[in-house]
């Protein structure tokens, strides 16, 4: 009896000594891993923000009605002022203490001036190109924006009649702390289509756009990544009344870390409304669903 104990004894003691290394062997994803690749996605898409925020400011500055009849309107929250060779966007700090202007109403804290070198002739054409001129170093959120290039351009009209445009963005730069980020880098390049409301020729709550194209940077974790939006059936979608990408399917390929490498596919849905919701596919693996802060 005496040595059946030390068998058991003995067999059991292998056995936990064996389940013990097993464990020490973490596959190959985790649940730690898909949580930071989670967090890599999500930095992704918040240099896409920044692009769209950026080009509805402008769609609503150059269909403004207040701003096309007076000179001056408000848009944005920021001060908007047209003159004949260009249009100002003025984001300012409230007082010395440096504290935020004003909350701009599509989800961000922006701050700092920007001209769009606009004209007469640019308005009333279909075609033509608006280069952007930035003063100093912009504020995106709590984010330092170095803006190295930005040049829009109205591309002629679309097989549906709506007015088209190709927006480029050259190595942008985000620098500071941001829900402890440090430093982003991107560059993008988008083809937008206008639909606007046949009601009015000004901007109206009832106009949206759909846009393709890529975006490609490096996160503040030192992630690689590459966007694509097809120009299909996947376009993604943005409207006045949300100001975030609600519809549209994209790729993403990331490398730098334990990110799978292939393309990791985007869905953004529209079931909870303007709640900026997308969900990230893993090939052959799961899926989640996921969103801006």
């Amino acid at each position: 009896m005496k040595i059946v104990k030390i068998i058991v004894l003995t067999c059991l003691a292998v056995g936990l000594f064996v389940f013990a290394n097993s464990c020490k062997k973490a596959p190959t994803n985790t649940q730690t891993d898909f949580k930071q690749e989670m967090e890599v996605i999500k930095e992704t898409q918040y240099p896409q923000q920044f692009a769209n925020q950026f080009m509805l400011t402008f769609f609503k500055s150059i269909y403004d009605s207040t701003l096309l009849n007076t000179g001056l309107s408000k848009i944005d929250s920021a001060k908007v002022i047209m003159d004949t060779a260009k249009i100002r966007v003025e984001y300012w700090y409230m007082n010395e203490n440096r504290h935020w202007h004003h909350y701009d109403g599509n989800g961000h804290y922006r701050m700092g001036t920007f001209d769009y070198l606009i004209d007469s002739a640019f308005l009333a054409s279909t075609t033509g190109i608006c280069p952007v001129s930035v003063y100093k170093t912009f504020y995106f959120d709590s984010l330092p924006t170095s803006i190295q290039n930005i040049s829009i351009e109205k591309t002629g009209l679309s097989a549906a009649g709506n007015q088209t445009f190709k927006a480029t963005f050259n190595n942008i730069t985000m620098s500071g702390n941001y829900a402890g980020k440090t430093t982003i880098h991107f560059s993008a390049e988008f083809n937008y289509e206008l639909f606007k409301d046949p009601s009015s020729p000004y901007s109206s709550n009832n106009d949206y756009l759909l846009f393709s194209g890529n975006i490609q940077g490096t996160t503040s974790s030192s992630y690689n990544y590459n966007i694509t939006i097809s120009p299909d059936s996947s376009r993604y979608k943005i409207d006045y009344q949300c100001w975030y990408t609600i519809e549209g399917k994209s790729t993403a390929t990331i490398s730098g870390g334990t990110v799978p490498a292939g393309n990791i596919l985007l869905d953004y849905i529209t079931e909870d409304g303007c709640a900026n919701f997308y969900e990230v596919t893993f090939p052959e693996i799961f899926s989640t669903k996921s969103h801006i802060e």
